[in-house]
Formats: C-alpha cells, sequence, structure tokens
C-alpha cells in the first residue's frame, strides 16, 4: 500500500470548494444566503458573463467588525453555531462556515464591509486562499462582495462550465428562489449591465411572484394558507386551467429553504388528482414552516435537501392545504368574443378641377412655366382601406364561474331611490346605522342580517321545476356539446366529459369495501421501503377490504380483496399500494382505486356523437351547474365553459 501523506492545504480547500462551489450560481447562493441571515432588507447581485468573470452582491445588512474579518474566511468559522446542540434547530440559512472560505479558494475576492455606528469600514482581498490586503476603508453600512475571475486557479473545473448565456440563467434562477422564499426583502438582478429582476420587499408573496413570474403566471393562481398541527403552509398554487408539462415551475421552501423534496411534490400532486390532465403538472410556490428541530438541512453539501422526523404529518398539511384551496376555488373558462372595429365613415373625394386651356405658344419665344406651390391630391376611393370583418376567434380566458342568484328582486329594491317607492300608506321610517359603525360588528355583511330576519328553514333538495329557470338546454351542437341558457351567460357542457366525472362521483361514494377472500393466497415480494410502508398503512387497508398477511422478509400474503377488485391481479394492486406507502401518503383509497373508477366512469358514460333527448341533457346540465366539483372530468378535461351575456351584446354592438 502506499504511503499515506497529509494533504496540503491549497489541495484540501479546492477539494472541499469543489462540493460547495459548482457554478457562478453557487456562489451566488451562499453570498445571499449570508447577507439573508445579515438581517438585510436589500440585496443587490450583479453578474457579467454569466458570473465566470464578474460577481458581485451588496447588502444592507449588520456587517462585519474588522477584527472579524480575517476569521469570516476561515473554514468552519462561523457566528451562527457555537455548540453540538444549536445543529437540532437551526433558524439560519448557513450555518457550517464554509462559503466564504471556499469561494476565496476558488476566485479573487474582495469584501468591504462596515458596521452601523463605525465610522471606517474595512476591505479585505484575498486570492486563492492567500491575503492580499486587509486595511481600513470607507462605505455605506452593509457589506459588498466581489468575485473575479472564479475557477483561475482551477481550469479543470472551468472547461466544464456551460455557456455564458446558461450559467447566468442559473445565477437568475438562484436569485429567483431567494425572492420568492423572502418577499420581504427587496432584491435586484442586474445581467451584463442591465437590470433583469427587482421586487419590492413589501412581505407579500403575491408581489414577489408577479415581480419573478409576471403577470400572465401571476394571474392563473390560487391563494394556499392552512395550519396542520405545528406546520404552517402557505403560497400559491397554479389552477387546473394553467398546467405545465414538467414540474420545473413547482417551487418549495422549508422554513425559509428552497429544497428539492419528493415528499411535498407527491403531496402536490396527490391533492390535484382528478382535476388536472394525466401527463401535466400544476405549479406552486409554497412555504412551508415547521419546527426546526424536526428538520434536518445538514445532508447535503449545498443544503438542497432536507429530511423531515414527521413525513406523514409534512405530507399530510400540504396535502390538506392545497387540496383545501382549489375545493374552494370555483372557475370555469370564458369565451371572450374580440371587439368588431366599426367601419370607417366614408369619405367623398374633393372636385377636380377643370385642366387648364394649352397656352400656345409663339415661334421663337421661350415661356416659362408657373411656378406654384403643390397642392395635395385629392384621395381617391382606393386610398381608404375597405373594412372587412374576419371570422372571429374564440379565446379563453379564466373568469368567475356561473353563479346562481338566489334573490334577485331584493338587490334590485335596495337600489331603488326612497323617494321613488309608491307608500300606499305611511310607514314609519327605520334609520338603520351603518354596520361598520357598530362596535364588534365590522365582521358582519347586510346579507349576514337579512338570513336572521327570516325564519329557519330545512335545507331541500331543489325542485326539478325550478332548476330549467335557472338554466335551460337550448340545444346540441355537434352532438356532443350541450349549449346552455343561463341568467347572463350562455354555457357549453361536454356532455361525456360531464357525464363521466358524474359518475366518477357516485361510484366514489358507493365503493363496496367488503372483502372477498382469495382461494389461494397470493405472496408479494418487497422492497424494505415498501414493506415497512405497507405495515404502517395495514389497518387502514383492511377497512377497505385489502386483508394481507405480513411475513419475514418483506413478503406479504394478499389474503383477500374488495369485491369490485375480483378481477384484478392481485400482485400488482398490492405492489401498487406499496409503492404509495413508500411515499408516506396517506390518501392510499383515494390514489388506489382512481384508475378503476375513471375506466369504470368512463364505460357507464354517454359518448359523444350519441343521440340524446332534451331531458337527458338537462339533467347533466342541472348537475354541472347544482355541483360545484363538476367543474374537470376525471381525466382533467375541462366539463364547461361559458360565453356572458355582456360580451356577446358588446360583440353585436349593443353595448358599448
Amino acid at each position: 500500500m502506499p504511503k499515506i501523506n497529509l494533504l496540503d492545504k491549497s489541495v484540501y480547500e479546492l477539494i472541499a470548494a469543489g462540493e460547495v462551489i459548482e457554478r457562478p450560481s453557487s456562489v451566488i447562493k451562499e453570498l445571499c444566503e449570508n447577507s439573508i441571515d445579515a438581517g438585510a432588507t436589500s440585496v443587490t447581485v450583479e453578474i457579467k458573463r454569466g458570473g465566470i468573470s464578474y460577481i458581485r452582491v451588496t447588502d444592507d445588512g449588520c456587517g462585519i467588525a474588522y477584527e472579524d474579518m480575517p476569521s469570516a474566511f476561515l473554514r468552519h468559522a462561523t457566528s451562527k453555531v457555537y455548540t453540538a446542540d444549536d445543529l437540532e434547530s437551526i433558524n439560519t440559512l448557513g450555518f457550517r462556515g464554509e462559503a466564504l472560505a471556499s469561494v476565496c479558494a476558488v476566485g479573487r475576492v474582495e469584501c468591504i464591509s462596515k458596521q452601523s455606528g463605525e465610522k471606517l469600514g474595512s476591505v479585505y482581498r484575498i486570492e486563492g486562499g492567500e491575503c492580499v490586503e486587509y486595511d481600513r476603508t470607507g462605505g455605506a453600512d452593509g457589506t459588498t462582495i466581489i468575485i473575479r475571475d472564479l475557477f483561475f486557479n482551477t481550469p479543470a473545473r472551468l472547461k466544464f462550465l456551460k455557456k455564458d448565456v446558461t450559467e447566468g440563467n442559473y445565477c437568475a434562477s438562484v436569485v429567483e428562489k431567494l425572492a420568492l422564499s423572502h418577499p420581504n426583502i427587496s432584491f435586484r438582478f442586474i445581467r451584463d449591465g442591465r437590470q433583469t429582476m427587482l421586487t419590492p420587499g413589501d412581505g407579500e408573496y403575491y408581489s414577489a411572484v408577479y415581480a419573478v413570474f409576471g403577470k400572465q403566471f401571476a394571474a392563473g393562481l390560487i391563494p394556499v394558507e392552512n395550519i396542520y398541527r405545528d406546520t404552517s403552509v402557505t403560497g400559491y398554487v397554479s389552477s387546473p386551467l394553467f398546467t405545465r408539462a414538467n414540474r420545473t415551475m413547482q417551487h418549495f421552501f422549508v422554513n425559509g429553504r428552497s429544497v428539492k423534496s419528493p415528499l411535498c411534490c407527491a403531496a402536490l400532486e396527490e391533492a390535484f388528482r382528478n382535476n388536472i390532465m394525466v401527463g401535466k403538472f400544476p405549479a406552486c410556490v409554497l412555504c412551508i414552516n415547521t419546527d426546526p428541530a424536526k428538520v434536518d438541512a445538514n445532508i447535503h453539501p449545498t443544503k438542497t435537501e432536507v429530511r423531515f422526523t414527521e413525513e406523514k404529518t409534512v405530507f399530510d398539511a400540504v396535502y390538506f392545504a392545497v387540496k383545501n384551496a382549489l375545493m374552494g376555488y370555483d372557475e370555469s373558462r370564458e369565451i371572450k368574443l374580440p371587439s368588431v372595429p366599426a367601419p370607417a365613415a366614408p369619405v367623398a373625394p374633393a372636385a377636380e378641377k377643370p385642366a387648364p386651356a394649352p397656352v400656345k405658344k409663339a415661334a421663337g419665344i421661350v415661356y416659362d412655366e408657373p411656378k406654384t406651390m403643390p397642392m395635395p391630391a385629392a384621395k381617391s376611393a382606393e386610398a381608404y382601406p375597405k373594412t372587412k370583418i374576419e371570422p372571429q376567434k374564440f379565446v379563453l380566458r379564466q373568469e368567475t364561474p356561473f353563479e346562481m342568484k338566489s334573490e334577485p328582486v331584493k338587490a334590485v329594491q335596495q337600489i331603488i331611490p326612497e323617494a321613488e317607492i309608491p307608500v300606499p300608506k305611511p310607514v314609519p321610517e327605520k334609520k338603520e346605522t351603518p354596520l361598520s359603525e357598530l362596535p364588534g360588528f365590522a365582521f358582519l355583511s347586510d346579507k349576514s342580517f337579512v338570513k336572521k330576519e327570516q325564519p329557519p328553514e330545512p335545507v331541500k333538495p331543489a325542485e326539478p321545476e325550478y332548476i330549467p329557470e335557472r338554466i335551460r338546454v337550448v340545444g346540441e351542437l355537434f352532438h356532443t356539446y350541450i349549449v346552455c341558457e343561463g341568467e347572463d351567460s350562455m354555457l357549453l357542457i361536454d356532455k361525456h366529459a360531464a357525464h363521466e366525472r358524474i359518475n366518477f362521483e357516485k361510484l366514489k361514494k358507493g365503493f363496496d369495501s367488503s372483502a372477498q377472500f382469495l382461494m389461494e393466497p397470493a405472496q408479494v415480494q418487497l422492497s424494505p421501503a415498501e414493506y415497512n410502508g405497507i405495515s404502517e398503512f395495514s389497518e387502514q387497508l383492511a377497512d377497505v377490504g385489502i386483508i394481507l398477511d405480513l411475513c419475514d422478509n418483506c413478503k406479504v400474503n394478499v389474503l383477500a380483496l374488495p369485491q369490485m377488485l375480483d378481477r384484478e391481479d392481485p400482485c400488482e394492486i398490492v405492489e401498487s399500494i406499496a409503492k404509495i406507502a413508500a411515499k408516506g401518503n396517506s390518501n392510499i383509497k383515494g390514489e388506489l382505486f382512481d384508475d378503476m373508477l375513471h375506466t369504470a366512469a368512463c364505460k357507464m358514460s354517454i359518448k359523444a356523437n350519441d343521440i340524446n333527448d332534451i331531458a337527458e341533457l338537462q339533467a347533466i346540465a342541472n348537475e354541472v351547474v347544482s355541483n360545484k366539483d363538476i367543474r374537470f372530468c376525471p381525466h382533467g378535461r375541462p366539463v364547461c365553459t361559458q360565453i356572458s351575456k355582456k360580451q356577446i351584446e358588446k360583440y353585436f354592438s349593443r353595448i358599448v
């Protein structure tokens, strides 16, 4: 065996820096996290050539003392951890003391810092881990760190970097995530001399999302806010109508730290199940705050992964928060008709003057032509464009769904002036005090008092005679879409998608969980993770008719299945359950039978191009309008869309 030697400082620092500093975006992440931990309210990040040649991070935090400046660039030197017990409840983004040491090992670093109340700050320059300058200097409160020529002493690492544009995009992505996770800090990103991002830092998550992703993305978001046990989930998720083909727009933050969490992804997508198309993924910006003692952020060198001590609690917190937000948010697509430009008024062409008579010229005499100012020629009819009405295209946009008004008459009576109401006999006037002026009743509305005046009535299902007054089936389009008339809109309903969702909901409510024992037990071999997961949920599985016998060596015997699954392969069913249980998903029943119920609901539903009478179509339309849960088919396709009466009247120029 060769002799064992102790590595030189310059060598082991480069090795350690390779674990933390992978590319310029890694430098920005570490420096910005230090700025956040320093209590900064504004952070400016500037890069050139994708951050390879120049990186500058400026903040207005607490700054670094002059005497502590050299120690800040030493490895394992930190002001955030003192004892081993501090690692069990980390409240800061950085804590190892490796960021500055790793950065200065692979670049030329200049740090200028000044604490509040001091007359002078300090400047510290270090190249390749060796100090070049250490002195006093003037400057603003806070810290500015400049890195030039990243990886100048490690050409092997430099040649594996991508193009400047790609590296710059990585840097922008890091700043965007930090801005989303800390909306109370104003982030400014300057790229090759041009500002590309600026967040207001007003503490509102929506403001940060709007500044980072733009108006179009922010318009299709649903707010999420819920507390489950000691875990809170806040942020936004995309509407089921606005999904993506991948998971790149799923952003999770745990205690302010951007992380990649398969657990949170599984909880998010489980909450969206049956509301989005298969193969599509929701977007989100979710901030999960929990007890730091239950989160281990020290399992990855770049701290992009975390481990939870109570994974089921975190899964349920994300699942219920997103599910509640989706259940409380009702929407439908509206077809917007573009306005038709009014034809231009015809303009009569100016009368042409008669041509002057030709001048007779005598022989040998030269006549000059009269010099006059050129007059504008009269425009002919061809100079005016003809108005042509092009075929209009349907444009889908998100609008408030169709809702029924239960008391239209009362709403009209409230806006009629009191002097114009005919009074057959004198009635004493009642001057009601505005609700906002009543102490303790500011949270009540006029509708609350109206309900109290009415005698309580038992809740009854809507009568069939009253439903056609709320929505009336006019006909059918292409033997596929039901055309309905509402109070102030026209609805188009996909009859197959709507009927499929109606049957799917009925099957879920009428699921038969009685167990049917097999003639001979079927044995399944599972992995240790799958075996542990299915062992945890064995009682829940027995409640829905799946009875298992847990054996040694990660083997499971299937003894019984629900009667609805008597034709399915027991081994495939248990393997599917085991995969779900290994994720920590507590909603095994819902995920297990969804595909089967989808197939059953599809087979028993009416199809496109089927011939149906008005009564059948009216029943489907009534169910869609009365049940706001029926907005998507089990595969995620939208069920209905609408055109508002106002849009139709505006299109035909009945209103301006």
